[in-house]
């Protein structure tokens, strides 16, 4: 881990940059708010985000990181590297795009019980339930994800994937294991979810549903972490996580990731918490039904088959919204 003064080139989204800089600052945690669940509340509300260091057990991390890499070994040769024990997530040269299984909502690994232990654990449902004030659930769903070298998620609100449900719904970013900026760490846009700046951006892409509307593509507004900023404002905020750390935001924040620069898998999981009184979306309770991906990162792997006349791509809504310059929208014609 590095010092506040101790300045990184790093790849957020498409672009290099300097961090900590004025283009991505050092996220800082909110430990000194803990127990007091209206101060959290209060700090959520207001910045959109809760940092909060060893949230999780650390050694129960390790675990649930193992369990993941054991089942990226056994999914087939190629994936990490012979040179190297197993545990220490080496990628094989040869894994490329599309190389590591996909893990999201696969129940034999998210649901394992080293992962159970972390996501399920009595220790986020009690940090939910002082946080909400009431019992919570969580989505049966675990978008369990492995990232391999230079890959990113671009910017986006979770909303546009998970809109049908309460409005009182929040993801919790859960890195397996030590993950620096480097490696590929989530960035929040601070107080994206409220800026003024952001209500036609909200009110547009933020309502959008990625599957009533026919979208093509990630559902990512996009791969460049300027178009934020520069067009709406806000700032981007980020730091080198340890095991135990959590991000938890809002539907509504606008994040991203950096790239993952280094020659290691990078493990995370996102979940969601609501409370348990409020109604859930669906698709991703109980029984739901798995399905191959067709959005998010794991899209660009894809090739999707819909009829050409149900097609909408992000580029065409929003050139309709009017968020695409005069040379933007040369490029759209």
């Amino acid at each position: 881990m590095t010092s506040d003064g101790d300045a990184r080139v790093v790849r957020l989204g498409t672009r290099d940059v300097t961090f900590p800089s004025a283009e991505l600052c050092q996220l800082h945690d909110c430990n000194h708010l803990l127990g007091v669940s209206q101060a959290l509340m209060e700090e959520l509300r207001d910045k959109g985000y809760l940092f909060i260091r060893g949230l999780h057990n650390p050694g129960e991390v390790a675990q649930a990181r193992l369990a993941v890499l054991e089942y990226i070994l056994e999914a087939g040769e190629g994936k990490l590297q012979t040179g190297h024990p197993w545990e220490a997530g080496v990628l094989d040269q040869k894994c490329g795009r599309g190389c590591l299984p996909f893990m999201e909502g696969v129940r034999p690994i998210t649901h394992v019980e080293a992962v159970s232990k972390v996501l399920e654990g009595p220790r986020p449902f009690s940090f939910f339930k002082n946080l909400l004030g009431q019992e919570a659930r969580t989505f049966d769903y675990k978008w369990l994800r492995g990232i391999n070298r230079k890959e990113f998620t671009g910017a986006h609100v979770d909303n546009v994937y998970m809109s049908r449900g309460t409005d009182e719904l929040y993801t919790m970013w859960t890195p397996f294991g030590d993950v620096s900026v480097e490696m590929g760490t989530l960035a929040v846009c601070e107080r994206s979810h409220k800026l003024p700046e952001f209500q036609h951006f909200q009110e547009t892409y933020g309502n959008m549903d990625v599957e009533r509307d026919h979208l093509q593509g990630t559902g990512w507004f996009t791969e460049d972490p300027f178009e934020i900023t520069r067009r709406f404002g806000g700032q981007w905020k980020t730091t080198d996580f340890q095991a135990g750390d959590v991000l938890i935001f809002t539907m509504r924040t606008v994040h991203m990731s950096t790239a993952n620069l280094t020659n290691y898998v990078r493990i995370s999981c996102d979940t969601r918490w609501q409370p348990l009184s409020h109604p859930a979306d669906p698709r991703y309770i109980d029984n739901f039904e798995f399905s191959k991906p067709r959005f998010g990162l794991h899209a660009q792997n894809e090739v999707l088959s819909r009829p050409s006349e149900t097609k909408v791509t992000i580029e065409t809504l929003k050139k309709k919204w009017g968020f695409l310059d005069a040379s933007e929208k040369e490029k759209t014609n």
